[in-house]
C-alpha cells in the first residue's frame, strides 16, 4: 500500500467506486477496467460496467489524468491566492498615471496624485478579475476531457486533501461546474482517506446504451451477460 506521501487517487478510486455501486444497486459483479478507449479514440482512465436489476447495462467513467494540474491550481490558490503581479501592475500604473498627469496634462501634484491612485486601484481590480477568470477558464478546460468519455455517470478523481476545498473559492467553483455537469468528485489526501465530495447524476443515452460507444463493448458484454449475450449475438 502507498505511504502517506504517495497517496494517489488512481490507487484508491477503483475500490471506492466499485463499493459505491455495489452498495447502491446490490450487484456484486462490477467490472472495473483501466485505460479503455471510445470508438472515437478518446481514453478514459477507468470504466465500470455492471447490469442493473432491470437487466439494463450501466457504465461509469473515471477521469484522473488531469488530477495533478487541477490539484496544483486549487492548492496554489488556497495557499497564495491570486498572484503578486497585481501589485506590480498597480504600482506601474500609479507611476505612469502620475507622470502623465503632471508632465503631459500639467495637473498640480495635489490633483494628479488622487487621479493616479484611482487609476492604479482600477487596474488592480481589473487585473484581479481577469486573473480569476483565467483560473476558472483553466479549470473548465481541464474538465472538458470528461466530455470525450460519455457514460451513465462520470467521476472526477483528485489526489488532493479535501481540506483544500475549505474557504477556497476556486475549489467551490470546480464543484459548481461538476454539479452542473453531473460529475461526481472524489479525493484522496496524504492520509490515504478517500472523501466523496459530490455524487454524480445519471445521464441518458439517446441511442442504446453508453457501452456501445467503447471499443471494449463486445468483451464487456460477454463478461456481464455470458450465455444470454452469446445467444443474442
Amino acid at each position: 500500500m502507498p505511504n502517506q506521501r504517495e497517496s494517489l487517487i488512481e490507487d484508491f478510486a477503483f475500490d471506492h467506486i466499485q463499493s459505491y455501486y455495489a452498495t447502491r444497486t446490490g450487484t456484486t459483479k462490477i467490472l472495473a477496467d483501466r485505460a479503455e478507449r471510445t470508438r472515437q479514440g478518446h481514453l478514459t482512465d477507468g470504466l465500470f460496467s455492471f447490469q442493473n436489476p432491470d437487466k439494463s447495462l450501466f457504465v461509469a467513467s473515471l477521469s484522473t489524468r488531469n488530477s495533478p494540474k487541477i490539484a496544483a491550481l486549487l492548492t496554489n490558490y488556497k495557499n497564495k491566492g491570486l498572484s503578486k503581479l497585481r501589485y506590480l501592475s498597480a504600482g506601474l500604473l500609479l507611476l505612469v498615471s502620475l507622470y502623465l498627469a503632471i508632465k503631459v496634462a500639467q495637473l498640480p501634484y495635489i490633483y494628479a496624485l488622487p487621479l493616479a491612485v484611482v487609476v492604479a486601484a482600477a487596474g488592480f481590480v481589473l487585473h484581479s478579475i481577469l486573473e480569476r477568470k483565467n483560473l476558472k477558464r483553466k479549470l473548465e478546460h481541464l474538465l472538458n476531457d470528461l466530455k470525450k468519455t460519455p457514460a451513465d455517470e462520470q467521476w472526477l478523481g483528485l489526489s488532493i486533501s479535501s481540506l483544500a476545498f475549505r474557504q477556497n473559492d476556486l475549489a467551490k467553483h470546480l464543484l459548481r461546474i461538476c454539479q452542473r455537469r453531473g460529475i461526481g468528485v472524489i479525493t484522496v489526501g496524504k492520509r490515504a482517506k478517500v472523501v466523496q465530495l459530490q455524487e454524480p447524476k445519471t445521464q441518458t443515452c439517446r441511442r442504446g446504451d453508453f457501452l456501445s460507444l467503447y471499443e471494449a463493448e463486445t468483451r464487456i458484454r460477454k463478461s456481464l451477460l455470458g450465455d444470454s449475450y452469446l445467444r443474442v449475438a
